[in-house]
């Protein structure tokens, strides 16, 4: 489980502007709902976010190395999660992933707490599924449970009998092409990601999968032709709002290959399309920060700061993403790009 760093713990937003809230994505605590927003409007879209089964550690002070090295070599999964692993586009799981991935603050004693706590609730679920094998309620809390809890290989079981259930449901295949993927079964998540995208070719959900899974996969150049792919799609359909954030996924893409000049220019022209909306200004301050050009970093984010809607849900988590990228050291960093 994550614990002090968010640096373990990716979570990816998806912001559509102009959309309406979509249905509700797995696997929230409460409402079972995902956060969202319209980065010009401040109407919510989705957030999904995404665990990672690795322990975290804290973040000592102090973020700077060769812009050489950043670029000149793909960036370590560590080190992309903390880069944009809570930014932009896909991935499901838990309204408790985000405070899971934010330094704790309870005792150990209230996390045990909290743990017997939701074991009987997940005993209560599974016996009131032993009464309705079908019961969607109770298969999405004992989802969530194990999730939260890093148990991905008990929780893809009931993500596919939620498919049973309600086959129709995209939602419920990318979660399950989510869990493989983090299971390390990459070629079965490649092929649920490629089957979601038949039925929704500009699910941005599905389409960060995919290149996530191409790219850990090593297959290079292959990521940027199906992402420019459906980049002509939307284009060609006039369907604004998927065109720019396929955009801004082509940048990140660009980042996590280690080619951060790339990514810096076209998160600049994305900017210059849409000054308002504030994803490509926290992007910019991020990798400038991790180029250890900190004048430039802040000056990214003080405009994102000021454009960022106070209302956002996710805006805490960003918070700590952005104070991760400023005080992770060198050598940590640099261990990273070594493994």
């Amino acid at each position: 489980m994550c614990s002090s760093s968010i640096s373990r713990c990716p979570i990816y937003l998806h912001l559509t502007p102009n959309r309406s809230p979509s249905s509700s994505f797995p696997i929230f605590p409460s409402s079972l709902k995902p956060f969202s927003l319209n980065p010009v409007s401040k109407t919510p879209r989705i957030v999904l976010i995404r665990p990672h089964l690795h322990q975290s550690k804290s973040a000592p002070e102090n973020c700077s190395f060769t812009p050489q090295k950043v670029i000149s070599r793909p960036l370590g999964e560590q080190l992309v999660i903390l880069i944009f692993g809570s930014f932009v586009f896909f991935c499901s799981c838990l309204k408790g992933r985000a405070a899971m991935a934010r330094p704790v603050q309870e005792s150990s004693w209230a996390e045990e707490k909290a743990q017997v706590g939701e074991t009987d609730e997940v005993r209560l679920y599974l016996k009131l599924l032993e009464k309705d094998p079908g019961n969607i309620e109770s298969l999405k809390m004992i989802v969530n449970a194990m999730m939260k809890r890093g148990r991905t290989k008990e929780a893809v079981q009931y993500v596919e009998r939620l498919i049973e259930v309600q086959p129709g449901e995209v939602e419920w295949r990318l979660l399950q092409a989510l869990c493989y993927e983090m299971m390390g079964q990459l070629s079965k998540a490649k092929r649920l990601f490629k089957q979601v995208l038949k039925q929704k070719p500009l699910s941005l959900r599905a389409l960060h999968g995919l290149a996530m899974v191409m790219h850990k996969n090593h297959e290079g150049p292959a990521v940027f032709e199906m992402l420019n792919g459906a980049l002509e799609v939307a284009r060609r359909e006039k369907r604004v709002n998927e065109e720019r954030n396929i955009k801004i996924l082509i940048a990140q893409m660009h980042a996590v290959n280690g080619e951060l000049e790339e990514a810096l220019e076209m998160f600049q022209n994305l900017v210059q399309e849409n000054p308002k909306d504030f994803r490509p200004y926290l992007c910019q301050g991020i990798v400038y920060s991790l180029l250890g050009k900190k004048k430039e970093a802040e000056d990214f984010f003080e405009t994102y700061h000021n454009l960022v809607p106070q209302e956002f849900p996710g805006r805490g988590f960003l918070e700590d993403v952005m104070l991760a990228a400023k005080t992770q050291p060198k050598e940590r960093l640099e261990k990273e790009f070594a493994d």
